[in-house]
């Protein structure tokens, strides 16, 4: 998919240099971009393991039970 993302002066040219060092596309470094933000946000998330989880009835703890 393509699309236009607009950069600020400065960002593009933190970008651009960036870019420059590394000697990879614009573009290459703004998908690792995208990849990382999604990845920070899918990890603060509960997993469908866990949301989907119904409990263990042997540890569950009955109103009569001292700890």
């Amino acid at each position: 998919m393509n699309f236009s993302v607009y950069l600020d002066d400065e960002l593009e040219q933190k970008l651009n240099a960036i870019a420059q060092v590394e000697k990879v596309s614009r573009n290459s470094l703004i998908k690792e971009a995208v990849e990382l933000l999604i990845e920070k946000r899918e990890a603060r998330e509960w997993g469908k393991e866990v949301l989907d989880w119904q409990g263990c009835p042997e540890f569950e703890q009955s109103d009569n039970q001292i700890l």
